[in-house]
Order: structure tokens, then C-alpha cells, then sequence
């Protein structure tokens, strides 16, 4: 018969694990997150009103694995002479000034253990809003959907991808 300190100590390491695992893998669904950010940026603004396509900023999307938040180099294109007198793009101008990249927040994030391909997806045409939501009229962007594997499983059936595991786990 265990002694009660030892049931006590089984019960809190179950519990532990229990909650542990469930966090683990709950990671990878946090539909809502909105970390804040450095820098006040509006998607609504730029890829809303202004029109500005995604791949203009994410120009890695079409030719690497990953999007890549896009560096000062790009905000500046337009903001050496567009609104330079806002605080958010005096903070941009001065990170880009002294050569540091801005410390954007990441957003969306898959496990280690899932190979996941932007220039695949977007060589397909699959929309970035697909993913990513409605990031056009979003001020303070934000994961949107689960990016569970079930969920990219019903994409893929639907848009008649490959099922097979190593598709996705190499």
C-alpha cells in the first residue's frame, strides 16, 4: 500500500503531465493570438485600403520555405517620404538608421517536427488569407485559424494535395 505522501506525490505528477500534455499539444492552436508588437502596424491599412499585396513584404513567400517578416529595408521604400512624421515611423526609421531590424512578435508558428513550404502553397495559388485570415481588415494581426494537422489535412484533401506523411514530416 503506497504512502500517502507517495499517492500525493503520483497525483500531482499525473495531474502535471495531464496539464503538461495538454498545453503541449494545444501549443499549435492558439486561435486569437495578437501578441503586441514593437511597432504599431496595421495589415488593414497597407494590404486593406492601400492595397498592398502580401508578397510585396513577404517576398521570400514565393521562392523559400518561410514568408519572412520583411526588414526595415522594405518598410523605407515608402516611409523615407510617406508619414515620416508619425512616432511608429520614427521608431522604424531610426532601427533602420542604425542597421537593427525591427523585433517583431512572431504570430503563427508550426512545430519543429512539420516540413511546411510558403512557395509551395503560393506556387498552388493558395491564398494567404487561407492560413493567415482576413489579415486585410485586421489592425493588430492575429492567428486565425488552428493550424492543427487536421485542419491542413482537410485542406489538402479539399484542394486534392498529397495526404502522405512525408509530405509534411521529414
Amino acid at each position: 500500500m503506497p504512502s500517502k505522501r507517495g499517492l500525493i506525490t503520483l497525483l500531482l505528477i499525473v495531474a502535471t503531465l495531464g496539464i503538461g500534455g495538454w498545453a503541449f499539444l494545444d501549443t499549435f492552436s492558439n486561435v486569437g493570438y495578437a501578441p503586441k508588437q514593437p511597432v504599431a502596424f496595421s495589415h488593414k491599412l497597407h494590404a486593406g485600403t492601400r492595397q498592398i499585396p502580401c508578397l510585396y513584404c513577404h517576398s521570400n513567400a514565393e521562392r523559400s520555405r518561410h514568408a519572412t517578416i520583411p526588414s526595415s529595408n522594405v518598410c523605407m521604400n515608402c516611409h523615407l517620404v510617406v508619414r515620416t512624421d508619425r512616432p511608429a515611423i520614427q521608431t522604424v526609421t531610426q532601427l533602420y538608421e542604425a542597421g537593427r531590424p525591427i523585433p517583431w512578435v512572431r504570430v503563427h508558428r508550426l512545430p519543429d517536427y512539420v516540413y511546411f513550404s510558403h512557395r509551395w502553397h503560393v506556387a498552388k495559388g493558395i491564398a494567404c488569407q487561407t492560413c493567415h485570415g482576413q489579415v486585410q481588415t485586421m489592425d493588430v494581426i492575429r492567428q486565425s485559424e488552428t493550424l492543427k494537422m487536421g485542419w491542413c489535412i482537410s485542406c489538402h484533401r479539399q484542394n486534392k494535395a498529397s495526404q502522405e506523411c512525408n509530405t509534411c514530416h521529414m
